[in-house]
């Protein structure tokens, strides 16, 4: 395959990533009945733990709501493009590495960005006993 056609087609993954990502949406699930929440079995009996990592996960949510997807998707983007483009002969694996590489510094940093209570929710999880 010449580059513009592995160009091009690593470009159409990525906008077909994008769209699915983007039309793909759904009201969060709730727990059953009776079901405990993750920090209830992570730290049963650290009631300041617990908040902290409830306070945590709700700041994530919020930021990922309001921008963590969309920083996640120029992510990938950004990132399974320099991943094409730097492993050339072996173009699908440096797509893939870079991509996931890609959309994970994007996530953390969209989330991050679009919230800044995130911070210091996680200082706060990461600062309590």
């Amino acid at each position: 395959m010449n580059p513009t056609k592995s160009l091009a087609a690593s470009a159409l993954i990525v906008v077909a990533l994008g769209a699915g990502a983007g039309t793909a949406y759904a009201q969060p699930a709730l727990p059953p009945p009776g079901a405990e929440a993750v920090s209830d079995a992570i730290w049963p009996d650290n009631p300041n733990k617990q908040s902290a990592f409830d306070a945590f996960a709700t700041e994530v949510a919020v930021g990922w709501g309001n921008g963590g997807a969309q920083g996640a998707l120029i992510g990938l983007g950004v990132g399974a493009g320099v991943g094409c483009l730097s492993i050339f002969p072996n173009f699908i694996a440096g797509c893939i590495v870079g991509g996931v590489i890609g959309a994970g510094v994007g996530a953390v940093n969209g989330i991050k960005d679009s919230n800044p209570k995130v911070m210091p929710a996680f200082d706060k999880l990461l600062a309590t006993p």
